[in-house]
């Protein structure tokens, strides 16, 4: 018996049908769902953007979280999980059920440093105000055990640096091509009128050296307890553009000296996102590890 074959599609109908199968392939093979929101910063004074990635298995669940709180780098904001191609990484990872389920919370940071400096106390922003807005509206780990800090490039600079000075907050952290520099950028040193604005505009103008020594997470490294610090990965491309790998190998000789465990990585790579998505599984991994073992979290399928 031969069937049928079916009807052939119309050119209307056939190019809907793509659109379909292409916005299917784009929404992610886990069902997971970024939730744009804002709370309001009293160590600002102002409402601060933030963006929720939510694992498919929150709605109809009872469970509790971890969560990754993710820090952008320059010149971006709340938006960079979602629109550097971050979300549909992790996406790939839960669906490859690589990750234990957890939360992922992205907040606009602007051009701070995520300092407490001349823009503002940022650093509170997210040590105080940020986690306590997470954790009175998400079903959450409300503990260090299950939170974690990620940070690309001035977020992995701050990452580093909040871990290092509230090692209580956090279990675990994930940077790439973190600004870990030797000395304070200059113009003559080749720093861009853009990224000196930046500075100028978190550490004043000009620069405030007290404040500048007080956030570097080189000088933290120096003085952190070492039997406090959380779990760390750090990594940058070896062929960094702005000479950031150097500044990853004198942290690893100043961890190193003080015995703080931590996995340090520099592979083939420049600075910028497509250095990130290539490692972002690395650093998710690590942290989902550490993670996993958060009391009455759920688990992976």
């Amino acid at each position: 018996m031969t069937l049928p074959l079916p009807p052939r599609p119309r050119p209307a109908r056939a190019r809907a049908v793509l659109l379909l199968a292409l916005a299917s392939l784009a929404a992610g093979p886990s069902g997971a769902e970024v939730r744009g929101g804002s709370f309001h910063s009293d160590s600002l004074g102002t409402s601060v953007a933030c963006a929720v990635d939510l694992p498919a298995s929150y709605d109809a669940s009872s469970a509790r979280y971890p969560v990754v709180y993710a820090l952008h780098g320059l010149f971006e904001g709340e938006g960079f999980w979602e629109r550097r191609g971050l979300a549909a990484k992790l996406a790939r990872l839960r669906a490859e059920g690589d990750l234990p389920e957890m939360i992922v919370v992205a907040v606009d940071g602007g051009n701070s440093f995520f300092v407490n400096g001349p823009a503002g106390r940022y650093e509170d922003m997210v040590t105080r105000d940020l986690i306590a807005h997470v954790e009175a509206t998400y079903r959450v780990v409300p503990e260090r055990s299950g939170r974690a800090l990620f940070g690309v490039s001035m977020g992995g600079y701050a990452a580093l640096r909040i871990a290092f000075a509230h090692p209580e907050l956090v279990a675990a952290v994930a940077t790439h091509s973190a600004m870990l520099v030797a000395r304070i950028p200059t113009a003559a040193d080749g720093a861009g009128r853009w990224h000196m604005a930046a500075f100028h505009g978190a550490f004043g103008d000009p620069i405030d050296t007290g404040l500048w020594a007080r956030n570097d997470p080189l000088e933290w490294a120096q003085r952190v307890d070492p039997a406090a610090v959380p779990s760390l990965f750090v990594d940058c491309g070896a062929e960094d553009r702005y000479g950031l790998a150097a500044g990853h190998r004198r942290l690893d000789r100043v961890l190193s000296e003080r015995a703080i465990p931590h996995t340090l990585e520099l592979p083939p790579g420049d600075h910028g996102y497509e250095y990130v998505r290539s490692r972002i599984g690395r650093s998710l991994r690590f942290v989902g590890e550490r993670l996993r073992r958060a009391p009455g979290g759920p688990q992976p399928q």
